[in-house]
């Protein structure tokens, strides 16, 4: 008569030779998906360095000028430059997002003429006014103010556009239109722009090794090897294990 648990597996306690060699391939395919996938993020972290952004070298070689008042119009807009790349990220808390509008403000009004900041500060006012009201409108309503908030900002970026140097093609046009503010600091000096510097650090700064700066197939090496990679390794840890397993079926006889 047959044992009603001769077909059992247990993974910790194996019964034979056979659930031995079972829990061994399964043990060693486990390890080596581990490896692949804990040992490369580590040595990411082990070899990796922090490498400053462009925008970030720039933004440091200005501010000590343009925060002392001795920086000229050529400082004004490297600065202005760095501070939109900064303002662009999506990963910027939203407090900073404040912090980096209003040096943006700043920096804008000061590159302007004397005789187009008013006309300047009412079309920002307009955009403000209609950011507020866009938050508590749907439907077509919501589609209107919308499109009254690009045209509006459009024409703020033409006005713009012969003192910063970005039409409204350029992809800085939208991050600007949205960044200004009627109310900001009168001056870099103030205490509020302290922690400017540090902010720009933070959100500038990569950290950077042979393996993201490396491309492999067109993918920067350390996506390629987690998006591509290690799927590829499952798939075929998978089909390993199922040909390892056949083997030892058919080498001690059994039948399914």
């Amino acid at each position: 008569m047959e044992s009603g648990d001769q077909y059992n597996f247990s993974i910790f306690s194996p019964r034979n030779l056979h659930g031995r060699k079972n829990r061994n391939v399964i043990f060693t395919m486990l390890a080596i998906w581990a490896l692949a996938v804990f040992g490369f993020q580590t040595l990411l972290r082990v070899i990796e360095k922090p490498v400053p952004e462009k925008a970030l070298t720039i933004f440091e070689s200005e501010w000590s000028h343009v925060a002392g008042g001795s920086g000229d119009q050529a400082d004004y807009l490297a600065l202005f430059g760095s501070l939109l790349l900064a303002r662009g990220k999506i990963t910027v808390a939203a407090a900073d997002q404040q912090l980096l509008s209003s040096a943006i403000s700043n920096v804008t009004f000061t590159l302007v003429p004397d005789s187009v900041k008013p006309l300047l500060s009412e079309k920002v006012s307009e955009l403000e006014v209609m950011h507020s009201e866009i938050a508590t409108l749907k439907g077509q309503p919501y589609l209107d103010l919308k499109f009254r908030i690009q045209d509006a900002g459009a024409t703020v970026i033409t006005m713009l556009e012969p003192y910063t140097g970005f039409g409204t093609t350029s992809l800085e046009a939208s991050i600007l239109a949205s960044s200004l503010q009627g109310n900001y600091p009168a001056s870099l000096t103030d205490s509020s722009f302290d922690r400017l510097p540090a902010l720009m650090k933070l959100y500038m700064t990569h950290n950077q090794s042979v393996l993201t700066d490396t491309r492999f197939l067109g993918f920067p090496f350390h996506y390629f090897y987690t998006a591509v990679f290690l799927l590829v390794l499952f798939v075929v840890l998978c089909i390993v294990y199922n040909i390892l397993i056949e083997w030892r079926l058919r080498k001690e006889g059994i039948v399914e």
